[in-house]
């Protein structure tokens, strides 16, 4: 799904210095029109999940998305509008009945009714989908909308390429400030989660792996290109493809990154991944590839990509809480992973054998995390994650202390209480709110 701090800076306009904003949580509703408690589930049909949409056996499957064709009035003020625009109008529900956008009012489903005011009804209804797609219609413009998904309706030039509306290409800064870590990806406003949890998982087990190799294309410093290789899954490493790109990444037209970006301000490999893995799916031969396209994947088929290993899946229903712990701790050495594993959960809270509600417990529905290792505190047992966000970690049976993992050569100290995205939880809580995890080594 899509980073919504991500998504809320595009809608914006601007970045949100989202560590100084007192309530995140308020400032996401209002931007992105959509309770917060209703964001990390696809069956509330939120703007995080654009692109995709439940079938009736809960599986996620991609459809082209309503909010392409939403046409919002041009002409006009606020206070000559109707239907939703001004519900301040209507004194009865007949009047709202007669009302073209709101005809089938009598007929949407209640949430729930309160009648705790004695003089007062409140009753909350759900909205039926193509009333939703009009009401995250007028959050989300028709530009915002086309640079967070793919539209197929719209034919690239394959030469001229590819670009954000409003956007440009533009290097982000270096490649490397040091080196690469597992804390540096960080998702954007595209759903490609699966792709940017590899990533961690990679530079957090394998950190040779991501290797910076280069080859001038003129005389000038600027002039040269980066080469990303790609493996052919399960092969043991057997080369599959190997992607020329240059540095340029899109950026808004204040120059911030839309798509992924380092945690470390002013490095740009994990973009640079990223631009050359939209280039590796869409078969361009433009150095402006359809980033929209590398929404929604398998986190274990992108690490094998990443490393050619032999791909291995584990569902945590059919297993016991001792099973997965044997499973996790096996690909594991001195706490950390030595094998990139990546978890993930299931399409909706409803899919889960115990029905979770994944806002209450801050989890993200369909969603993958990396798999940093384990930890052994206060006689229970705790696997340690990362939300590819870098924020928004889960708040139910979680660990808050300071952990150390042996990160090859020393002791790496990681603060559960730091807002990153990493947080460690009880091995029984994992398997009831995920649907597995898995390698590729």
């Amino acid at each position: 799904m899509i980073n919504p701090y991500a998504l809320a800076d595009l809608v914006s306009g601007q970045p949100i210095p989202w560590n100084a904003v007192p309530d995140p949580a308020s400032v996401l509703e209002q931007v992105l029109a959509t309770p917060y408690e209703e964001l990390f589930d696809p069956k509330y049909g939120g703007p995080l999940y654009v692109g995709v949409a439940l079938d009736k056996q809960l599986n996620l499957v991609r459809e082209r998305s309503p909010l392409l064709d939403v046409q919002l009035p041009r002409d006009g003020s606020d206070a000559e509008a109707g239907g939703l625009a001004s519900l301040d109008q209507y004194t009865t529900l007949a009047e709202m009945a007669r009302v073209p956008e709101l005809k089938s009012i009598l007929d949407w489903p209640i949430l729930c009714g309160d009648l705790s005011r004695y003089s007062r009804l409140r009753v909350s209804l759900s909205l039926p989908p193509a009333m939703r797609a009009l009401v995250l219609g007028r959050s989300l413009s028709a530009d915002v909308v086309r640079s967070i998904t793919f539209d197929p309706k719209i034919v690239l030039n394959a030469i001229q390429g590819w670009t954000p509306p409003g956007a440009h290409w533009a290097t982000s800064g270096e490649f490397f400030h040091e080196t690469a870590e597992f804390f540096d990806p960080v998702q954007g406003a595209v759903a490609n989660c699966y792709y940017i949890a590899a990533l961690s998982a990679i530079a957090w087990a394998t950190p040779f792996r991501i290797a910076h190799l280069t080859r001038a294309t003129g005389t000038s410093q600027t002039q040269f290109n980066d080469q990303i290789n790609f493996c052919k899954p399960d092969s043991g490493g057997a080369p599959d493809k190997s992607i020329e790109v240059t540095e340029a990444v899109p950026l808004t037209a204040s120059g911030y990154p839309i798509y992924c970006r380092s945690r470390e301000a002013g490095e740009s490999w994990p973009a640079v991944y990223e631009k050359a893995y939209a280039k590796l799916k869409t078969g361009t031969s433009s150095d402006m590839p359809d980033i929209t396209q590398t929404a929604w994947g398998d986190c274990v088929w992108a690490t094998a990509q990443l490393n050619g290993g032999a791909r291995h899946y584990y569902d945590t229903a059919s297993r016991s809480a001792d099973d997965l712990w044997h499973l996790l701790r096996s690909n594991c050495l001195s706490y950390r992973t030595f094998n990139p594993m990546t978890a993930w959960t299931y399409s909706t809270g409803d899919a889960a054998p115990d029905h979770v509600d994944y806002s209450s417990a801050h989890i993200v529905g369909s969603h993958c995390y990396t798999v940093l290792g384990w930890a052994y505190r206060d006689c229970r047992r705790w696997i340690v994650l990362r939300n590819p966000w870098g924020n928004t970690e889960a708040t139910s049976s979680v660990l808050d202390a300071t952990i150390s993992m042996y990160d090859v050569s020393w002791w790496r100290p990681i603060t559960l209480k730091d807002n990153d995205g990493v947080f460690a939880m009880e091995i029984g809580a994992f398997k009831k709110y995920f649907a597995g995890f898995g390698t590729a080594h």
